[in-house]
């Protein structure tokens, strides 16, 4: 068949493929409305439940900052009973104290008194009446004062009416330790008052309700009511709610009656749980608000989608005649091609090179960003040296044994720093660190810190694997072997010589173990070393492991993790 007989018997240009199209595109568009018209149904179904779930989502949110400011208050009170603390370490004079508590409680003046018992419970002074006079207190607290005697830890009590503030109160209480080594009890009472001016700090909505309750149930602050709510328990399905699970939602009638929506988180510090709440009613308008919005925009879409349909339709159809007749005028040697169907190719071309100065750009900026880095961890380094030449400064200047002993224990914890960002700034794998060569260039300052003050020789054995770890990884067991180190050639030792081993190993893929030992005395009954423990533990907690401790003869820690 000859090329003019093929020609003749192709449809015609200008009619067939356009109506195809047509067709073609006329199905999609159905096809594209169908399911646009049942993703409204659907939208409409789910559009109430949706906004309930993100009212209560904020809520959520907004009840978990107001619990982290209360977090924040009360490790204030904290912190400035701690510094309190910090005096009876070097002198328990109680009434030194006493006029020490009153210089501290005119900085805080929700604060009712200042309270200091024994270990026998018995009140040595409170702030409320002057030195030396009798004290009557409440035994409710007792429990409390137990617990930070046995644990070392700060506690926050439930809501109380002391019989020396004559006001509800909560105590906070801070254990502590004279220079005799006979432990006592240093509390604050702080007014509820306070609580309820914090709540009121956070601007609730008009007709919402926020709320603070102990671990008892009973109402500690209220933003409505508080005159006669608080000390009150709070409403039953409230108190069931808060006891079943740290924070989550629930709903029922307020303390006069009307429905609530409520959203609670409990404290981390105190145990107590912030209560925030909206009346029902304020979901109900915006939801039908929301529901007439969500149908005005589903409507509009549906509308705006056919018209874009239409019209990407119509430029279509247009394109693929136009090059229709583009490929047909081509098949004739001397035909004049017509004009260009103006099909946007050149975009793609553009994206293409916009793609490939954004890949140049992209590397270029990490180059520099790698840069930048290895330029800030040589700039700590140096800052962190100079932290260290002030400390040992001050060290050299100290009269005082203790403060001598803290400064030295911390230029030990700042040189494991130091080193961390001297290794980052040498190694050539930007974020990670080679633990094996940093564990032993640490302990061996260290023990040529401390080691000069032992009448004998303090050496140390080193065998460590080559093993790669994060900054934060590197920090804590840097951490954890410099007061290893630091304790061992401290207290291990009295006799004047010995040696302190390190081992870092690989007993399995993916799992390391590093080892510290000390051929000493051993951790004897009664050494009070706890916190040096406590700070180890919570290192190697911090790495996902756990410390494991062997003691007589001499001291053994083992930390397991995984990297």
């Amino acid at each position: 068949m000859s090329a003019s007989a093929s020609s003749k018997a192709q449809p015609p240009l200008g009619s067939s493929p356009r109506q195809n199209i047509r067709g073609h595109l006329l199905r999609v568009v159905v096809a594209a409305l169908a399911s646009m018209a049942l993703i409204t149904l659907g939208l409409l179904a789910w559009n109430m439940t949706s906004q309930r779930r993100l009212a209560e989502a904020e809520m959520g949110r907004t009840v978990q900052a107001i619990a982290a400011a209360l977090d924040q208050q009360l490790l204030v009170t904290t912190a400035a009973l701690q510094s309190l603390v910090s005096t009876m370490k070097e002198n328990a004079d109680p009434e030194r104290l006493h006029r020490i508590a009153e210089d501290v409680m005119t900085n805080h003046p929700y604060w009712s008194h200042v309270i200091l018992r024994d270990d026998t419970g018995k009140i040595l002074f409170t702030t409320a009446i002057s030195y030396g006079a009798p004290a009557a207190g409440t035994d409710a607290v007792i429990p409390w004062i137990n617990t930070a005697l046995l644990t070392g830890q700060p506690q926050v009590s439930n809501l109380l009416y002391g019989p020396i503030a004559r006001a509800p109160v909560a105590v906070v209480f801070v254990p502590a330790r004279g220079p005799d080594g006979r432990q006592y009890v240093l509390g604050a009472a702080v007014t509820a008052i306070k609580w309820e001016a914090l709540l009121h700090e956070q601007r609730i909505p008009s007709g919402w309700v926020a709320g603070i309750i102990d671990r008892d149930g009973v109402i500690v602050a209220r933003t409505r009511a508080a005159e006669s709510s608080v000390g009150k328990l709070a409403p039953d399905w409230v108190r069931e709610a808060i006891q079943t699970a740290p924070e989550g939602h629930a709903s029922g009638p307020a303390l006069e009656g009307e429905p609530l929506s409520l959203a609670f988180a409990r404290s981390h510090v105190s145990g107590w749980t912030v209560a925030f709440a909206a009346p029902a009613k304020v979901f109900e308008a915006p939801m039908r608000r929301s529901l007439m919005l969500a149908t005005t925009v589903c409507v509009l879409a549906l509308g705006f989608a056919s018209l874009l349909v239409l019209v990407y339709a119509r430029r279509l159809s247009q394109a693929v005649v136009g090059l229709a007749r583009v490929v047909d005028a081509m098949r004739e040697p001397e035909a004049k091609l017509p004009p260009s169907p103006g099909i946007d190719l050149a975009e793609l071309a553009s994206v293409y090179e916009s793609m490939q100065t954004t890949d140049a750009h992209l590397r270029r900026v990490e180059e520099e960003r790698l840069t930048a880095m290895r330029e800030l961890q040589h700039r700590v380094k140096n800052d962190l040296q100079a932290i260290l030449s002030l400390i040992a400064l001050e060290s050299g200047q100290s009269n005082g044994a203790e403060t001598h002993r803290i400064l030295g224990e911390l230029q030990g914890r700042v040189e494991a720093l130091r080193l961390i960002h001297s290794r980052l700034y040498e190694t050539s794998r930007v974020g990670t660190v080679e633990l094996g060569g940093y564990l032993r260039e640490l302990c061996t300052n260290t023990v040529a810190l401390y080691g000069r003050s032992i009448a004998g020789e303090v050496t140390l054995r080193a065998s460590v694997c080559e093993v790669y770890v994060d900054h934060n990884t590197a920090v804590s067991l840097g951490l954890i072997a410099n007061e290893f180190v630091t304790n061992s050639t401290k207290h291990a030792f009295p006799e004047g010589a010995g040696t302190i081993m390190l081992d870092l190993d690989v007993p399995h893929p993916g799992s390391v173990c590093l080892t510290l030992t000390d051929n000493g005395i051993g951790i004897p009954e009664g050494q009070t070393r706890a916190s040096g423990l406590q700070l180890i533990a919570m290192l190697a907690e911090q790495v996902g492991g756990e410390p494991q401790w062997t003691v007589g003869p001499g001291t053994q820690l083992r930390v397991m993790f995984l990297i």
